[in-house]
């Protein structure tokens, strides 16, 4: 055989040669490598795709701080400047009690009444309605004779503004009582049917402002012009 036609023969033979099989350890080994490579790889996209979000989200935040108006820290703002507290709303006056003509006015109505302990009410202090009843018992003061108490129909509660009470309510008995009635409240007394006409009419909340007209007394007399002295 030639040397030619051998080394033809050992070159188709090293070409069909069937590759040595591979251990299992290295095959271990190489799926080990091709693994880390894919998770490195993933974390490498995952780490882009975030700062991609953190830029783009940046960007937006400075274009909005651009296009509005910025307030610095001790910078003097633009709102107005906040006004004096408002008052408390006063409750609706509903009428007139006038301590010097002795009257109670309610719109168009003007009733006489019979008033008792309101020296300490200055003029000008407005009573508040605070409750109602048709009849309730007032305690005397002094006056066994005529007992404890007296029943006054169509009872009125009203209130100052310090808390203070005063009642209004019908006369059904000697208005001389009025009297002994109890030194620590006011009392404004009227006749049956005008009482029964103001329990009906007002509400509680509504306010009655107390005043005291001056009244010249009836002992007074004018002089007419152009009489003597003598």
């Amino acid at each position: 055989m030639s040397d030619e036609l051998g080394a033809a023969l050992r070159a188709l033979a090293a070409q069909h040669e069937t590759p040595p099989r591979v251990a299992a350890a290295e095959i271990r080994s190489r799926a080990t490598r091709r693994s880390r490579r894919r998770k490195a790889a993933l974390a490498l996209g995952t780490a882009a795709t975030a700062a991609c979000v953190l830029a783009a989200v940046t960007l937006t935040l400075h274009t909005g701080e651009a296009t509005g108006t910025r307030h610095l820290p001790g910078a003097a703002s633009d709102a107005p400047p906040p006004g004096p507290a408002s008052p408390a709303p006063r409750t609706t006056s509903s009428g007139v009690l006038d301590l010097g003509r002795h009257t109670l006015t309610i719109g168009d109505r003007v009733m006489r009444v019979d008033s008792h302990s309101f020296g300490r009410f200055p003029a000008g202090t407005r009573l508040t309605v605070r409750a109602k009843t048709e009849m309730d018992l007032l305690p005397l003061e002094g006056r066994p004779e005529s007992g404890t108490e007296v029943k006054v129909p169509y009872m009125v509660e009203l209130r100052t503004p310090a808390q203070q009470p005063v009642y209004a309510g019908g006369l059904a008995f000697d208005t001389k009582a009025l009297m002994a009635l109890s030194a620590d409240s006011g009392w404004v007394g009227m006749s049956v049917t005008d009482a029964e006409w103001f329990y009906r009419r007002v509400r509680v909340g509504d306010g009655i402002d107390l005043r005291s007209t001056p009244v010249p007394s009836a002992d007074v007399t004018t002089a007419l012009p152009g009489a003597s002295g003598e």
